[in-house]
């Protein structure tokens, strides 16, 4: 089997946002990943469509579809799900990436704390929901200041910024975030002394090296990318070889995502310490990862369907827009085929509220 991906809403840089955390006015970012045993028969497929509905361009790129032939993208879908092709999303709220970042770093980082579990996962989920919800966008944009330069200096101030802050809070979810955040600081101190002004780089989170050298940080392509090749892998039960990975063509960031393809594989999570939901990193086998041009690829097209479907119904609800319809529509028909235990589906990363909205579930 192949697969084709590709992504939607911007997958640049988080740290580059402006103070108003509005992320160049794409505040969700999605990857869509398609399997297909035999894309020459879907080529097939599509052009019927095409036909139907009367579309001329070459290239199916969905901002252009929704607008001029809602129905095209509909069908697409359903095309999709009745010919039983196994499609893993990932649909990233980027403030949240960014609460969940705080979390990790400032609140509950790992170097003192106890190993990874079920309660430490949903503790961190409560205190970023939190960030996301109740700590303002000046006091999160800080936080994004402090990828720009970061130094000592830096990481002990927005330590002092973010307690100052919840402890104004009466809720008992700030007290225990202000209660860790002073532990924390400890830590930071501690540091220091062990490694003295590359103590920061310890509480933010990793930076990819880009092409010309500089630092990028908080990729949400990084994290979706990994998660998406470990629901693969959990699929196709470990049995990854021969399969192909095709991925929209990356000017930018191939290396980046060829790196993540590597950690992934390189990660080996003990499932008896801690077991992540519907995806499976322990990778025994490897599939071969290929970047190529959309309009090369129908099975990149189809998939930039799916992802910018699923981005921009996301960030519909998210923004509380009027109409849904035919979003609501697409997502009901991939819903109605998703398979959980073979890693089959959509996985937001977002706050509990929205997980509820959407699903009427609390999340993970």
């Amino acid at each position: 089997m192949d697969f084709y991906i590709d992504e939607s809403g911007n997958t640049g840089d988080l740290a580059r946002t402006s103070a108003a955390l509005d992320f160049g006015g794409q505040a969700v970012f999605s990857l869509a990943a398609v399997g297909i045993s035999n894309e020459s028969s879907l080529v097939a497929e599509l052009a019927a469509l095409r036909q139907k509905h009367k579309i001329q361009a070459n290239e199916l790129k969905l901002s252009k579809i929704l607008r001029r032939k809602p129905d095209f993208a509909l069908d697409a879908i359903n095309l999709l799900v009745k010919s039983d092709f196994p499609f893993f999303i990932e649909i990233v709220d980027k403030k949240y990436q960014l609460a969940v970042s705080i979390t990790n770093g400032f609140i509950w980082p790992p170097y003192f704390n106890t190993p990874e579990s079920q309660d430490t996962v949903w503790m961190k989920n409560i205190f970023a929901d939190y960030i996301y919800y109740r700590v303002p966008s000046d006091v999160v944009y800080e936080f994004v200041q402090c990828m720009n330069n970061p130094s000592n200096e830096k990481i002990g101030t927005y330590f002092d910024l973010l307690k100052d802050c919840v402890s104004q809070h009466s809720h008992e979810v700030a007290q225990g975030i202000a209660s860790q955040v002073e532990e924390s600081k400890d830590d930071f101190r501690i540091m220091i002394e062990k490694e003295g002004d590359k103590a920061h780089r310890r509480f933010l989170p990793l930076p990819d090296i880009g092409k010309r050298d500089q630092e990028i940080w908080l990729l949400p392509n990084f994290s979706s990318f990994t998660n998406i090749y470990a629901r693969m892998n959990l699929y196709l039960s470990g049995s990854l070889e021969g399969c192909r990975i095709f991925h929209d063509e990356q000017a930018h960031f191939d290396e980046i995502i060829a790196e993540a393809k590597f950690q992934a594989e390189n990660a080996k999570v003990d499932p008896a310490q801690f077991k992540l939901p519907y995806s499976d990193y322990n990778f025994q086998q490897m599939a071969d990862l290929f970047f190529k041009a959309s309009p090369e690829s129908t099975g990149i097209q189809l998939s930039d369907i799916v992802a910018g479907l699923s981005m921009r119904w996301y960030q519909a609800h998210l923004q509380e827009e009027g109409d849904t319809q035919v979003l609501d529509e697409a997502v009901d028909l991939l819903l109605h085929h998703s398979d959980r235990d073979r890693g089959i589906g959509i996985n937001v990363v977002g706050p509990h509220k929205m997980a509820h909205q959407l699903f009427g579930v609390a999340g993970y």
